[in-house]
């Protein structure tokens, strides 16, 4: 039997929406890393936190 989080199998790949909703990400945001780093949950999801990390980074930069 797969592991589960929330009754969803991990080895399943995301949807879209779900994803960007869980790392609130746009929904074009949640499209362009689940095409980048194919299905794996695992990939997907360290790629997601780096990209809000990035994006915090760049936005503190901007407001110097």
């Amino acid at each position: 039997m797969a592991h589960t989080i929330g009754g969803i199998p991990q080895d399943e790949p995301y949807g879209a929406i779900h994803f960007a909703k869980k790392h609130d990400l746009t929904l074009r945001d949640a499209k362009f890393i689940i095409a980048a780093n194919g299905p794996s949950r695992k990939a997907c999801d360290a790629a997601a936190a780096a990209f809000v990390r990035n994006k915090a980074a760049r936005f503190k930069k901007w407001l110097r």
